[in-house]
């Protein structure tokens, strides 16, 4: 069962997954902070850098839909990819994904 948030404008309750507005006052439901921090964690079970990025990406738009204040990205080194791959991969795809979505990168 979806969990139903309050509207930011009028308090009705909203799904934000339904819709980018409150169907009774028109304001804009997505985009607000309504959930905390949404944790992940990559590349500590030995994934490889691509698996790790599908798991950020799918973070980052999980963490927009759903109102999340933000996304901590907890990652290993990834398996066989050498130390620190996955480290450099993640900061320049989080960059570009800040840049995207009006974020920032902390």
């Amino acid at each position: 069962m979806e969990r139903l948030i309050p509207c930011p404008g009028c308090s009705m309750p909203v799904s934000p997954t339904d819709d980018p507005t409150c169907p009774k006052c028109s304001s804009p439901v997505l985009g607000h902070v309504f959930r905390g921090l949404l944790e992940i964690d990559v590349a500590h079970s030995g994934e490889s850098w691509e698996t790790a990025r599908s798991k950020i990406t799918a973070a980052i738009n999980q963490g927009i839909l759903h109102g999340h204040k933000g996304v901590k990205i907890i990652h290993g080194y990834g398996a066989s990819s050498g130390r620190a791959r996955i480290r450099n991969e993640a900061i320049l795809l989080l960059r570009s994904l800040a840049s995207a979505t009006s974020g920032r990168l902390s």
